[in-house]
């Protein structure tokens, strides 16, 4: 799946693509991997991570047959909101491993903003106006301030203000059922057979209904007709191409400056417990209260 801190696409601040993937060109995970995470993450990178429904199955991956034409056909239909990239090769989230640097990032970031009107003058970023970019990350507990703190130290360099807030869990449900915050950290649950739960997620209708999962604002018509033809896929393929096609419009579109999981589950367990080979797929925790036993005689 994905979980990333997601930006607000209603706030006007967030409206530019070249500003949302300048503010994904700040996060330096390496850097937090090797000294929060003790190396124990992997970077997402696809709205269908470890997923063959992902565009990311193999790096650079280019859209081929059926997928490719239905994208071609969306561009068509809609030049103005089509990602141009999502035709290309499928990126890899941006990295400060060799030969890349933080310092390089940043500076690409800072030429992405200044082609959306952002320069760095008197102290801070502002636009046209005189306008400082500013916003908030609003958060329900401290467990991601080390990482929030992280990111922002690197969002400082670049001239932009952030303002962090943490807030008890039902004053931020109250705030993200509103919309009524700039950008905060959602992690958006996968599925190996997704469907109509995408309109609620990613559908235009559900950005104008509070309370849906459309925290992030998608409005796209090149979205939405992607999620009809993930809903009304006939047979596996079909999904699957519909799925990496959404993938690489939603990756391309940099809604979200994508996060990390783990690719393991930690369990601690009595020597003499046993437990069957588990499925490719399935959910740690059930499979572990419902297929433990005690060996006899131990």
């Amino acid at each position: 799946g994905m979980q990333g801190f997601v930006m607000n696409l209603r706030k006007p601040i967030f409206t530019d693509a070249r500003v949302r993937q300048a503010l994904t060109m700040a996060l330096d995970f390496e850097w937090m991997n090797r000294q929060l995470f003790y190396g124990q993450y992997y970077r997402l990178d696809s709205y269908f991570s470890n997923s063959e429904l992902g565009a990311s199955y193999e790096p650079g991956s280019l859209p081929q047959g059926a997928e490719k034409r239905l994208l071609e056909n969306l561009q068509k239909q809609f030049p103005k909101e089509f990602p141009s990239q999502a035709l290309g090769p499928m990126l890899l989230p941006v990295s400060t491993a060799e030969p890349q640097s933080l310092r390089g990032n940043l500076r690409e970031a800072k030429r992405l903003l200044a082609q959306a009107g952002w320069t760095y003058r008197d102290g801070a970023l502002r636009n046209a106006q005189g306008q400082v970019f500013r916003f908030e990350i609003m958060e329900d507990g401290g467990a991601m301030g080390r990482v929030i703190a992280a990111y922002v130290r690197n969002l400082e360099k670049l001239g932009i203000q952030v303002d962090v807030r943490t807030t008890d869990f039902a004053l931020y449900q109250k705030r993200i059922e509103e919309f009524d915050f700039d950008m905060t950290t959602t992690r958006f649950p996968d599925s190996q057979s997704p469907g109509n739960e995408l309109w609620d997620r990613f559908g235009s209708q559900a950005a104008k209904e509070k309370g849906s999962d459309n925290v992030i604002g998608v409005q796209s018509p090149v979205v939405d007709a992607l999620v009809a033809e993930i809903t009304r896929a006939q047979n596996r393929d079909q999904l699957r191409t519909a799925a990496r096609a959404l993938d690489r419009v939603l990756w391309n579109s940099y809604y979200v400056v994508p996060q990390w999981y783990n690719p393991t589950h930690r369990v601690a367990f009595r020597k003499e417990m046993r437990y069957p080979e588990p499925p490719l797929y399935y959910q740690a925790e059930p499979w572990i209260m419902q297929n433990w036993w005690k060996e006899e005689g131990k």
